[in-house]
């Protein structure tokens, strides 16, 4: 039987089937400053949201139209500072991830809240334990999809939903959730990722935790100048997606573009489909031509056709 991999990047979340309930769509590339500026966040937020729009202000106009590209700078501006400075103080760098950090998760926050997409749901319901959904989304979404599906079948919820506790059996009965960014809900130690305990955690609070952790110790990859995918307990995280792509017969692309700027996400693929020396056919969920022309371009792919909506 075909394995399958459901990749989701942040077009899915912008899919949602509850997007027309409120007044905040999940947060993309090129809107997030828009979205940013309509906000009015919560108390503990507001000082670092103040903080990206000021900051966003101040470089060309253009930069407002990438989330992606304003970090990058930003981050690159302050670590280039402390290069030519020489010095080990790294509070300005720190600055700027926390604060960019608080100011996603209050958008995601505003945008899905605890609510269930029943697109999510429905694709989830199609996967076997073998098959794996891979996400570049720090949200919830998929979590909640799963959780029907996990209930029914009596799985808990815990490490082993994110291949974390690979020695639980419970982790052989669902498919697991890759998120090769992190994820809101995780906390990360000198132990690797962790997360919440139990599915009802997901009734108490929507899980946008505003992390305080500095550096490396934050449980999410901003887009970093240069992703440290090689450093810690992401490289077993991303090891699990080359083995999951490597078995792969099927891939099913929601809402992720490939952009030319995630380097290594881009080598990912096209390493795992060279390696598995089969190829691999795709099926891509996404309006835009240079997306499909991107994931057309990694060789050994058979490419099945797009969609507009799943």
């Amino acid at each position: 039987m075909a394995c399958v991999t459901l990749v989701l990047g942040a077009g899915a979340s912008r899919g949602v089937t509850y997007a027309h309930l409120g007044n905040f769509p999940s947060p993309l590339d090129k809107d997030f400053f828009d979205l940013l500026q309509r906000l009015q966040p919560h108390e503990k937020d507001r000082e670092a949201v103040q903080f990206v729009l000021e900051e966003a202000s101040r470089l060309p106009a253009e930069f407002r139209s990438s989330m992606e590209r304003t970090f990058y700078t930003l981050h690159l501006r302050a670590y280039l500072r402390r290069k030519f400075l020489d010095t080990s103080d790294k509070s300005e760098e720190i600055k700027v991830v926390r604060c960019f950090e608080h100011a996603i998760e209050a958008l995601l926050r505003a945008s899905h809240g605890k609510l269930k997409c029943d697109h999510h749901e429905k694709l989830v319901r199609c996967l076997k334990p073998s098959d794996a959904v891979i996400s570049f989304n720090y949200d919830l979404v998929v979590e909640r999809a799963l959780r029907p599906v996990a209930e029914e079948k009596g799985i808990p919820f815990g490490g082993h939903i994110y291949g974390f506790d690979v020695g639980t059996s419970d982790g052989h009965r669902a498919p697991k959730i890759l998120k090769l960014h992190g994820s809101s809900n995780w906390r990360l130690d000198e132990g690797g990722f962790s997360t919440g305990r139990s599915w009802k955690d997901f009734d108490r609070r929507p899980g946008y935790l505003r992390h305080t952790g500095t550096g490396t110790q934050f449980p999410i990859f901003l887009p970093f100048w240069d992703k440290n995918i090689e450093k810690g307990p992401w490289l077993d995280l991303w090891r699990m997606a080359y083995l999951q792509l490597r078995r792969s017969d099927v891939l099913l692309i929601w809402g992720y573009s490939l952009p030319p700027t995630d380097v290594k996400a881009r080598e990912l693929f096209a390493i795992s489909v060279r390696d598995s020396g089969r190829g691999v056919k795709l099926c891509v969920i996404d309006l835009a031509s240079s997306t499909r022309q991107r994931w057309r371009d990694l060789s050994g792919i058979s490419f099945l056709g797009s969609r507009t909506a799943p």
